[in-house]
Formats: C-alpha cells, sequence, structure tokens
C-alpha cells in the first residue's frame, strides 16, 4: 500500500475503546515525503482508495483518501508527510479521551449531536463538533504536558 511508510495506525473514535463511532476506520499513515505518494497513486487505488486532493487544502502535508466497500464509505486514509505535526497531536488526543471517562462523553456527545444535525455533509459535521475537538486537543495537550505522558503508537 504505501511501502515508504515510516508509520501506519488505526486513529479516530474506532480507536478508542467505549466510544461510539461511525463504521468508518480512520488510517494515519507518515511517509517520509507526501509527493511520492501523490505522484503514484496506482497502489492506493488498486486497494479501493479514491484520492481526494482538496479535503485539506489549508495542509499541503495531509494527504486524504476515501474508501467504499459495498458502496458505504468504510475507510478513510490520511497520509502525513512526516515533518507534520498532526499525528502526534492525534496520538494524544487518542491517549487521553481513552484515559479519560469525562472526555470520552463529552466527545462521543458531541460527536453524535453533530450527527444528527450533519448526517449528509462531513463538512457540516465537523464543523459542528470544531469547539468540542478543540477544548479536548488542549486539554489532551496539557495532560500530555504535565503527567509526561507518552503517546500509545500503533
Amino acid at each position: 500500500m504505501l511501502p515508504s511508510a515510516l508509520s501506519i495506525e488505526h486513529f479516530g473514535s474506532t480507536s478508542i475503546p467505549g466510544v461510539a463511532a461511525k463504521p468508518i476506520i480512520d488510517i494515519l499513515a507518515v511517509v517520509a515525503e507526501v509527493d511520492g505518494v501523490v505522484a503514484d497513486l496506482r497502489p492506493l487505488e488498486q486497494l479501493g482508495y479514491v484520492y481526494r486532493p482538496m479535503a485539506f487544502p489549508e495542509d499541503d502535508d495531509h494527504l486524504f483518501f476515501a474508501k467504499d466497500t459495498d458502496g458505504k464509505r468504510s475507510h478513510h486514509l490520511h497520509v502525513f508527510g512526516a515533518t507534520s505535526l498532526v499525528p502526534e497531536a492525534n496520538r494524544v488526543f487518542r491517549a487521553y479521551v481513552a484515559a479519560n471517562p469525562d472526555a470520552a462523553r463529552r466527545y462521543e456527545a458531541a460527536k453524535r449531536r453533530a450527527a444528527e444535525l450533519h448526517s449528509h455533509s462531513r463538512a457540516q459535521y465537523g464543523a459542528a463538533k470544531e469547539e468540542m475537538m478543540t477544548q479536548l486537543s488542549a486539554e489532551a495537550r496539557l495532560w500530555s504536558l504535565s503527567a509526561g505522558h507518552q503517546s500509545a503508537q500503533g
């Protein structure tokens, strides 16, 4: 799939035990440089992944691919360059929410509200949960720094 990947891991809601999630697996991959992935999309296309080049236009180091299985969205693949800070932030977020039941409850409630309001728009769904995501991300950073936590890769 990504022979040059430095790491590949499961992240997002489905990676956090006990948190309700849409049945879509989010995969985080880190590569030396994203340009190499874009230069040859065939390996990912052969696996059913479709490149969505404008999904994250504000981040040149973030590639997004979607995969459908049996006509339904089943996977999101996020590919980041090695210098991106986003993968580690996602790892810390995942570890924090998994370790803190109150954070998990608030995260799940925000996701449910967003899904109820915007079930047919990924962009509106994301925007609706943005405030809670920002708050929890800040809490996660403080938790990680104050407790000296290491994120759990894998």
